[in-house]
């Protein structure tokens, strides 16, 4: 790993935020805020990726 521990954890806990609230704008069908809410979490999964991959 090559970010601290810390950083590892808040964006952690980002990806699962954003996800629950894109499942809560769903079933509200709130589609904008579901939508933003859903790109949010996939960048955030895409840089919890690029802070845990190994040989950087």
């Amino acid at each position: 790993m090559n970010a601290p521990a810390w950083r590892v954890w808040l964006v952690t806990a980002l990806v699962c935020g954003w996800g629950i609230l894109t499942i809560r704008f769903v079933t509200q069908s709130n589609w904008p805020l579901a939508i933003v809410s859903l790109v949010l979490a996939v960048f955030n999964g895409y840089t919890l990726y690029q802070l845990t991959r190994r040989g950087k």
